[in-house]
């Protein structure tokens, strides 16, 4: 099964959980996600299936969207809610005015101090596992950008348990996606509990929502931590919703229950296909004027829907031209080879930097990089199975 799909992480999954759940749905092996979202996040979590999962590593590099709700008047030691106070600010000075300077003075080129409690390595160690140790570590700063940044609710002063009084604008995905219910206990739980406990339940605060779009490796706690530094009254993250992830949107996203639902629709219908097609989600033997009875209608329509799930790679790289192998040179494709202009059906006055490649059936092979000194195409990334 080879395509991407794109998938909404619930609140309490990590992305080896989501992993490991989409390899029980769908029955492929090879999956890979697109980037890590912590497990108090939720959001938009492209999966690779198949040949694509050689797309990870270039759909990671890809731009992203967040709504988050930050809480100004306190610090945590993991920047956001799921860790253990650390200070409490005087929220009281602090006017709408002050914040949205303060907000929008991270917009363009910053520097970032990874936090304690993330995924980053040293030494071959994650820094999660040092600060759960007890230690810290100094952190170098890295250069990162943010596109935008901007306000997408009212601010809100209240106590820390008066979370209903909050509200983001109706426009956004965070008023969209209603806030989840805490995950069951033992798939997974806060790691020091949540901050919202009711000796801290009467902490004034500011709640406030941001919209973020930032390039990949940047971290939204810290941002929400910077800001609370600047304001003078400490901050954290209390809630994630990243709701783009390159190409994919959470609008389009589908929950894992969503997706093992039709699944297992479909693979309950399959006496009616042979084993071949049910592999391949192949439904080209299986169509209307063949069936007459309501399961194999089932069938087909779940099939469908499986197609518009399954989302073919080359929709990830649309910026880049397309180019068409000859039918003739298609083995010189197959074998990820070098190629020339007079490989493929399209007269090509100016090269482009990077190309979709396809056969001459129109199946999405390969990216392509054209070079110059040697007017050639190498390539860049071969989405090939092994069988072929």
């Amino acid at each position: 099964m080879d395509g991407i799909i794109n998938v909404y992480k619930e609140k309490g999954y990590t992305s080896h959980d989501v992993v490991a759940r989409l390899r029980g749905i769908t029955g492929e092996r090879h999956i890979g996600h697109t980037g890590t979202l912590d497990p108090a996040a939720a959001g938009v979590l492209p999966m690779c299936l198949g040949t694509a999962t050689k797309a990870c590593e270039l759909l990671t590099d890809k731009g992203k969207e967040y709504e988050t709700v930050l809480l100004l008047g306190i610090e945590t030691n993991t920047e956001d809610a799921t860790g253990e106070i650390v200070s409490v600010g005087d929220v009281s000075n602090i006017t709408d005015e002050m914040i949205n300077e303060a907000v929008k003075s991270f917009e363009g080129d910053i520097s970032q101090v990874p936090p304690m409690f993330s995924a980053t390595r040293i030494n071959g160690q994650r820094y999660y596992d040092l600060a759960r140790q007890g230690k810290e570590i100094e952190r170098e700063a890295k250069q990162i950008h943010i596109d935008a940044i901007d306000v997408i609710s009212d601010v809100t002063r209240c106590q820390l348990a008066e979370k209903d009084l909050f509200k983001p604008f109706s426009d956004t995905m965070l008023a969209r996606f209603a806030e989840e219910p805490d995950p069951e206990e033992g798939r997974w739980h806060w790691e020091n509990n949540d901050i919202r406990k009711d000796e801290n339940k009467d902490i004034p605060v500011i709640r406030v929502a941001l919209r973020i779009a930032c390039e990949k490796g940047t971290y939204i706690r810290t941002i929400c931590a910077d800001i609370g530094k600047k304001l003078g009254c400490g901050g954290c993250m209390e809630r994630l919703l990243r709701t783009r992830s390159g190409a994919f949107s959470v609008q389009d996203s589908h929950s894992l229950a969503e997706l093992e639902e039709i699944f297992s629709k479909f693979n309950n219908n399959c006496e009616h296909i042979d084993s071949e097609n049910k592999n391949h989600i192949d439904t080209e033997s299986v169509n209307d004027n063949e069936i007459d009875d309501s399961k194999s209608k089932d069938l087909v329509d779940c099939s469908n829907i499986l197609k518009n799930i399954l989302i073919s790679a080359d929709m990830c790289f649309m910026e880049y031209p397309a180019l068409h192998c000859k039918e003739k040179f298609d083995s010189v494709l197959n074998n990820g080879n070098l190629m020339r202009m007079r490989h493929f059906k399209e007269y090509i006055e100016v090269p482009d930097a990077i190309n979709r490649v396809y056969d001459s059936k129109n199946e999405f092979k390969a990216l392509y990089e054209w070079v110059e000194n040697r007017k050639l195409y190498k390539p860049v990334k071969v989405f090939i199975s092994i069988k072929e």
